[in-house]
């Protein structure tokens, strides 16, 4: 027995040191699997930006933005909103409250000394607004922003993967991209030798038009659309300009008086839209307006994925016979459900697409 000790002994000090190494490494690799070293993104306006881990705190502006990081699943990193956010309670399933608003949409509008209560890491806006007036401001609290202009459509690919990047969501962010992407690679390769179809983009009033550089235009472009003022030097132009333009098809995104919300119009106010456009002065000589080949969308259902839920509508109405595959209201679907986590709801387009149309 005496001699077997030692031998036992030894065999104890083997398996101690082995359990101890063992857990040393394990801990080593959770360490490493769940901090992100820090890193460098690009912003919309070209701005490198240092982050030392992902952000978890985040203040963010445009709706365009909050749906793409609600897309990715990030939206519990969100600590902060403006006001165009927050009063879509709907469509973000009353998530925001009054304690969370830090003013209205335009940076010269915000509260600072809000956002600096809500301890963000970062604030996330668009470069349209004042962001060097709060980069100023916020930079001496350790407080970044970053430029995501998620409202460009032909952008959509690299916001979705700067935010990803922003709020450590890569993997989220590629399988958003990438679905929406594919969609548009079918109606690329559908149409890439088809004649263009002349299309008058309409946006809330009359003569409120899209040119090259609007924030509309390549929503209309992406669905190979001939826009008929592509080569206007302003986005307003007078109705009488239309009728000489004479388009093919006519699409209108809601209307001054109807408020953008995940709830749609109601069927009498699409029709009243719709009226109005008909009678006025002139265009029923107009070939859409006799053809009857007049499209309305609500401002909520176009502005889906950075307005490619808006391309995929455009584009099976101007040219359904080939794109049978392509059913945009069943991507609407898929944006409503799968990437903004709310129950499909139908009436956002007039005259109404039917899910597998």
């Amino acid at each position: 027995m005496l001699r077997k000790f030692p031998l036992l002994l030894l065999s104890l000090v083997i398996i101690c040191a082995c359990i101890i190494i063992g857990c040393g490494k394990s801990d080593k690799t959770s360490t490493i699997d769940s901090t992100k070293e820090s890193f460098t993104v690009t912003d919309s306006v070209g701005r490198k930006i240092s982050l030392k881990k992902p952000v978890s705190r985040a203040v963010i502006m445009n709706a365009y933005n909050a749906e793409l990081i609600n897309a990715i699943g990030a939206m519990d990193q969100v600590v902060g909103v403006d006001y165009y956010i927050y009063q879509d309670q709907e469509g973000f399933k009353h998530r925001f409250t009054k304690d969370m608003l830090i003013g209205q949409s335009k940076g010269s509008d915000l509260n600072y000394e809000k956002i600096i209560e809500l301890k963000p890491e970062a604030v996330i806006m668009t470069s349209n607004y004042n962001w060097q007036d709060a980069e100023k401001k916020l930079k001496p609290f350790g407080i970044e922003v970053i430029n995501v202009d998620a409202y460009y459509t032909d952008k959509f690919a690299e916001n979705v993967k700067l935010l990803g990047q922003i709020f450590g969501k890569e993997k989220n962010a590629k399988e958003f991209a990438d679905y929406f992407l594919s969609k548009l690679a079918y109606i690329n390769k559908q149409l890439q030798n088809v004649p263009k179809r002349s299309v008058y983009f309409e946006y809330r009033t009359a003569g409120r038009t899209t040119v090259p550089g609007d924030y509309f235009y390549e929503m209309v472009n992406l669905a190979h659309a001939d826009n008929v003022f592509s080569g206007a030097k302003t986005n307003t132009v007078d109705i009488e300009a239309v009728v000489e333009k004479n388009p093919q098809y006519i699409v209108k995104v809601s209307d001054a008086n109807v408020y953008s919300s995940y709830v749609p119009p109601k069927e009498t106010e699409h029709k009243q839209i719709y009226e109005e456009i008909a009678s006025r002065p002139g265009w029923d000589q107009i070939d859409a307006v006799k053809n009857k080949k007049i499209l309305l969308l609500s401002h909520y259902v176009h502005g889906g994925a950075s307005k490619l839920v808006g391309t995929m509508y455009i584009a099976k109405f101007l040219y359904p016979e080939y794109l049978p595959d392509l059913h945009p209201e069943n991507v609407f679907k898929d944006w409503l459900t799968k990437y903004q986590h709310l129950d499909y709801i139908a009436g956002h387009t007039y005259p109404a697409f039917k899910l597998d149309e």
